[in-house]
């Protein structure tokens, strides 16, 4: 390997590990101005994607079903969540993003810097766009080995 393609590369994934670094420091940020903490942001963010349980949720953060349970009656209190009966089993409670609070609330937060984003990926050509999603999604497999499945 040349040493211009392993200095490309260790460039590319330092930049990966401060990309994660304020990603992380970007939730803990929008957490507080909501009066949340990180770990309650990371559930939302989990439900954007669509209802879970309780302990899918709990799987997930890696916390206990009991401090979920504390996790998510402090959400539904502050109007980001509610609980839902599964519709074919009743046993099951799922746990839904309120959509309507977090377009009014979370989305504002993150709105500029997905603007910032989208100007910056307007610049590349369609190819190069098309290296750019071959390489998150190649980020998103390793990090998929990894941490193994998701809860379902």
């Amino acid at each position: 390997m040349s040493t211009r393609k392993a200095d490309l590369i260790d460039a590319a994934l330092a930049g990966t590990g401060r990309t994660v670094e304020r990603g992380m420091r970007m939730n803990q940020s929008a957490a507080a101005r909501l009066g949340i903490n990180a770990t309650d942001m990371q559930v939302l963010q989990l439900l954007q994607s669509g209802e879970r349980t309780s302990g899918e949720l709990a799987k997930l953060i890696g916390l206990t079903t009991a401090s979920m349970t504390g996790l998510i009656d402090r959400l539904e209190n502050a109007g980001f969540v509610t609980r839902v009966r599964h519709p074919t089993d009743r046993r099951r409670v799922l746990i839904h993003l309120n959509d309507a609070r977090a377009r009014a609330d979370i989305a504002p937060l993150y709105g500029p810097l997905l603007g910032t984003w989208r100007r910056a990926l307007s610049a590349y050509t369609v190819e190069e766009l098309m290296v750019i999603t071959d390489f998150l999604a190649r980020i998103e497999e390793g990090f998929d080995k990894e941490l193994g499945p998701q809860a379902d």
